[in-house]
């Protein structure tokens, strides 16, 4: 019998008042941000299981969090068609309760938002630190997340809504998905499209870059995660296992699993050589929303980091590596 993979450590029980939909690592802390439909974000040590600060905006749920690479902002779209930008400290806590950037995207423009890493050019010339926010139109716009101004929009033709989006490491890629099933991935720089994926037969919720930027996962209301290679534009794998709508999917760090949650309650992880489910975990009685490999650095390994899953009973749930 294989070994296990990951043990259930901690569950932090009526972590938000309601809902809770998102969940995200600050990278190099032992801490975690969530999110959902009680209009607040709340950081966590992973450690103690302790809230150790709040943000809010505004009285709407909020769709969309994310943290920036450096861990010093945060970054959510809320309901308000609101994008806003925090300040976190080195600690990983709250520098400030009110945000540092505030952007009025428009009616339905900001469901999803990420940041986009920006890229120094070999001239010296390059991009700043931009913003994605998808819309319910099949448009992803990019903002300057310095100043908010918008930069660009990206266009995928098609004018349906994008409930997903991610931005690779490395600053080069943007990815929507939504209704419908289609994929579509961008070049940031030209802001061309560079290559669609069609394998989903309903609804993507979920889609994410490798750390490579070579592989984005995505995860569907067909009930699939499927694989593709964004550098040559081909399907690489397509996994079965969840019995509901799969609502997240997250590649670890070291591109050797994928972690998935799902409407039937369970959180899945996944064996990428094997193209395999190798574990599940059901410590939730409802959806799992969102799931979250710890994000590494000099102190977190990039192959033993723990992961987190957060879900529509309001809790959340901490799994410890038990392999190297």
């Amino acid at each position: 019998m294989a070994s296990a993979l990951y043990t259930a450590s901690a569950v932090i029980a009526d972590a938000h008042e309601d809902d809770i939909w998102h969940v995200c690592w600050i990278p190099g802390k032992h801490r975690l941000a969530s999110a959902g439909s009680d209009e607040v974000v709340k950081i966590w040590d992973a450690q103690s299981g302790e809230c150790v600060g709040s943000l809010k905006g505004s009285d709407h749920a909020i769709t969309s969090l994310d943290v920036d690479a450096q861990g010093t902002q945060a970054l959510t779209a809320s309901m308000d068609h609101r994008l806003r930008v925090w300040d976190l400290g080195a600690d990983g806590e709250p520098a400030s309760t009110q945000p540092a950037l505030t952007i009025d995207a428009g009616a339905i423009n900001a469901w999803k938002a990420r940041f986009v890493r920006g890229r120094a050019g070999e001239d010296g010339s390059g991009t700043g630190a931009l913003i994605a926010s998808s819309s319910g139109h099949g448009v992803v716009n990019l903002w300057s997340a310095g100043t908010g101004a918008k930069v660009r929009e990206l266009n995928t033709s098609r004018p349906k809504f994008m409930y997903a989006l991610a931005a690779s490491a490395d600053g080069t890629k943007v990815a929507c998905a939504g209704v419908g099933g289609q994929v579509y991935v961008f070049d940031t720089e030209s802001g061309a499209l560079s290559c669609t994926f069609s394998g989903h037969s309903d609804n993507v919720r979920s889609i994410s870059f490798s750390a490579d930027s070579t592989l984005l996962v995505t995860a569907a209301d067909d009930k699939q995660i499927q694989l593709h290679d964004t550098r040559h534009g081909n399907p690489v794998a397509t996994l079965l296992g969840h019995y509901g709508w799969v609502l997240s999917a997250e590649m670890h760090p070291s591109g050797m699993y994928i972690a998935s949650g799902s409407v039937d309650t369970k959180l899945k992880i996944w064996d990428v050589a094997q193209r395999a489910c190798v574990e599940t975990h059901g410590q939730h009685s409802q959806a799992v929303w969102g799931v979250a490999w710890q994000r590494s650095s000099d102190e977190v390994a990039a192959t033993r980091p723990m992961l987190a899953s957060v879900s529509e009973d309001r809790s959340i749930s901490l799994y410890d590596p038990l392999l190297a």
